[in-house]
């Protein structure tokens, strides 16, 4: 942490404004185009006060800082994020030599190179360059630090070079107040790697010196191009965007850029601190909701300090105890209050042969204290604790209808752990693949009962009776394959949970009969959600949904009618997906083998009324979209673009040679070595089609040939020896 000595130093300073810079920055990016940092991962800076962008690079989110500058008393620093701009490699493109001329030109205050006196701690290869160039460089050692007021005109560093060297940083700085000039370039990220347990502002050799000037190493990276800014990049600084947020009238870009200029210097302020965090508290409390999110008033684009307040939030719960962690306001709308003041103290059993969640039928209250218990000899498991299902995280959306992270989970490496969330949710234990504990007695105390129906435990009269006593807005239904996550009153309308659950099971039992793949030792999850990370619905562990669907989960007329279940075949069939057989273009094409597949066998649907099961494969809109695919040349970009022009060519072999060539297929792929898997987009097409053939005994060369799928002659010529297939009623 800071010394006394460096607080000192480093807070006697008064606080900078603002100016243009404008004739700086053109100094700086004077004959300079496009910078490269070859082999690196760049990090990202977070500029305020009186410092300047001087080049960015880019990220997800848009442009983001990796050079700025500043004046320090009389002198100069400029700061990158990384040091690999300035490799020997990164020296051959012009832009970057003559940048680092610039950047050392300018902060040793002589307007050029010659005679220019430069130190470099970490940069030694570039001291026969910069003798090239007219400078006098001298390689420096830490320690040295001490002794350079007179002897040179810059320094040249990496945050790195002054790691644990706090006497070196003061000298370091005392020597830049006197009109000399600073060169420090790396990126946070890797110093985070580095020091796991240390804080990135107060211990940060960059952070410690610059911090007070408007220049802060943050964590992140950015990504090409990095490019100069010559146009003023307000907006990068987090004072200017401050001022420019409350001032209003931005567009839509301008706001985005101004709120995750924010985000980063907000990363690096302590949460609890005044200053920008008072000033966006008090700009979200006069946006519409009060800077809480809820479907009512969601936090969009449009409410750009609720947006910030939630950045805040999280980190201030993430800073909490247990024991000082209150309920959000938002919890109380999703997901949901707690209706009465009944909290039981509760031993599961968990069998750890069974990897990932498991159920416990308990709920944590939004900020309470729930302690869990294990054996002795279980806290070396691996085991964890979770509490919420929600497991989306929504802070790249442009609209949030609930806080953006509500999940939590927390490692059981003692025998007791208290865990508290903000938001409350359904109370898991989380095995680890390859837990040898066997089974372990877990006591949760300080919970509140759920309804849980577990297929072939739970009898009807049981789960009558905990709906209606439960008191936790969800509930868990868990059958031997599936296992579900509802709202407690989607759950109060099930019909018959036996045959619900039933259904779910037969549908995991065709999946995994039809793809030919081995039963996972734990059942799949679905779980809907107010709102979710990507899509209507989308793949993974659980398969995340929209709220609107909860119903329909719950209802097995529904579930078992034509037209309501292709989303969730869709995904589950993401879940099964393997590279080997999915090419470019065919990732949301061979997924919906399933829903075809789970369509006829649970839904009654069969290939004349495709359109029973989705529209878009109803017989007639697949003619109508072959022959003007046909008509219009039957290129396969196109091919690969229309996700249900390409399954339409697979549902012609399906009902031609059935599924089980399919099964057969799959089955094959899963025997293969590592060394015969394909690895380019042409193998996986060509053996698609070698094999397929081999298996219906057909040539299929000129199927995909009429389609447009492309394929190698060698591959062709591999099956030529077999009855040539076309569908009888391909188009003339």
């Amino acid at each position: 942490m800071f010394t006394q000595a460096l607080v000192l130093l480093l807070t006697a300073i008064s606080s900078p404004t603002q100016s243009d810079h404008s004739a700086d920055r053109d100094v700086l990016t004077r004959g300079v185009t496009a910078l490269v940092a070859p082999q690196a991962l760049v990090g990202v800076l977070s500029v305020s006060g009186n410092a300047f962008v001087i080049a960015t690079g880019t990220q997800s989110k848009g442009q983001v800082p990796v050079f700025a500058a500043t004046r320090v008393e009389r002198g100069r620093v400029i700061a990158g994020a990384h040091e690999a701009f300035f490799s020997s490699l990164a020296m051959q493109n012009p832009s970057n030599g003559r940048f680092f001329g610039n950047a050392l030109a300018w902060v040793g205050g002589k307007g050029g190179l010659d005679g220019l006196r430069v130190g470099l701690l970490g940069y030694g290869f570039l001291e026969g360059p910069l003798r090239q160039a007219g400078a006098v460089p001298t390689t420096l050692s830490s320690q040295s630090l001490e002794t350079i007021a007179d002897q040179l005109d810059v320094v040249c560093t990496t945050p790195g070079a002054l790691d644990n060297n706090p006497s070196g940083q003061i000298a370091l700085m005392r020597f830049v107040k006197k009109g000399r000039g600073l060169v420090i370039a790396g990126p946070a990220w890797g110093w985070l790697q580095l020091n796991p347990r240390l804080d990135l502002l107060a211990d940060h050799p960059g952070n410690r010196m610059l911090f007070p000037y408007g220049i802060c190493f943050a964590d992140g990276t950015a990504h090409q191009e990095f490019l100069p800014e010559r146009s003023g990049a307000v907006l990068f600084n987090a004072d200017a965007a401050l001022g420019a947020l409350k001032g209003g009238g931005l567009s839509v870009a301008d706001r985005t850029t101004a709120v995750y200029t924010l985000e980063r210097a907000l990363a690096l302020t302590p949460p609890t601190s005044g200053g920008l965090t008072a000033e966006v508290i008090k700009g979200a409390a006069s946006e519409p909701g009060n800077g809480i999110p809820t479907a009512q008033t969601p936090v969009t684009v449009e409410t750009p300090f609720s947006r910030l307040k939630a950045w805040i939030d999280m980190r201030t719960m993430r800073t909490l105890t247990p024991k000082e962690v209150k309920a959000h306001p938002s919890a109380s709308a999703f997901p949901g209050v707690v209706t009465n003041s009944k909290r039981i103290n509760q031993a599961v059993t968990i069998d750890t042969s069974v990897p990932e969640w498991h159920g416990t039928g308990l709920y944590a209250a939004p900020g309470e204290v729930v302690l869990v218990e294990i054996p002795e000899g279980a806290t070396s498991g691996g085991l964890f604790v979770r509490v919420g299902p929600h497991t989306d995280t929504l802070w790249q959306l442009d609209k949030w209808t609930r806080f953006p992270s509500i999940s939590i989970t927390k490692p059981l490496s003692q025998e007791q752990t208290q865990i508290a969330s903000a938001f409350g949710g359904t109370i898991y234990i989380d095995v680890p693949n390859g837990c040898r504990l066997d089974k372990v007695q877990v006591t949760i105390n300080h919970a509140v009962p759920a309804a849980r129906y577990v297929r072939g435990k739970t009898s009807a009269a049981q789960w009558k009776s905990q709906l209606g006593t439960s008191a936790a807005p969800w509930a868990e239904l868990e059958g031997n394959l599936v296992s579900i996550s509802v709202p407690l009153s989607s759950a109060k309308k099930i019909v018959d949970p036996a045959a619900l659950m039933a259904f779910w099971d037969e549908m995991m039992k065709n999946c995994y009969a039809f793809y030919a793949a081995p039963v996972r030792p734990r059942p799949e999850r679905y779980c809907p959600d107010i709102e979710i990370s990507a899509g209507y619905m989308h793949s993974g562990y659980p398969v995340m949904t929209h709220l609107d669907v909860a119903d329909t989960f719950c209802d097995l007329a529904t579930l078992k009618a034509k037209g309501h279940t292709w989303g969730f075949y869709h995904e589950m069939g993401h879940n099964f997906q393997q590279n080997a057989w999915t090419w470019e273009g065919t990732g949301e094409v061979t997924n919906n083998f399933f829903s075809l597949y789970g369509s006829e066998k649970l839904n009654g649907v069969t290939p004349a009324n495709y359109g029973e099961a989705h529209p878009a494969m109803a017989p007639k809109a697949v003619r109508e979209r072959l022959v003007k695919y046909l008509a219009d040349g039957a290129h396969y970009d196109k091919w690969r673009s229309d996700p249900f022009l390409a399954l339409s060519m697979y549902a012609q072999l399906r009902e031609q040679f059935g599924w089980e060539p399919f099964t057969r297929l799959f089955e094959e792929y899963r025997t293969l070595r590592p060394s015969e898997q394909p690895k380019s987009d042409i193998e996986k097409r060509d053996r698609w089609m070698v094999r397929f053939s081999k298996l219906v005994r057909k040539n299929l060369g000129p199927f995909f040939t009429a389609w447009g799928v492309p394929t190698t002659e060698a591959a062709k010529k591999s099956i030529a020896n077999l009855p040539t297939w076309m569908p009888t009623d391909w188009p003339k």
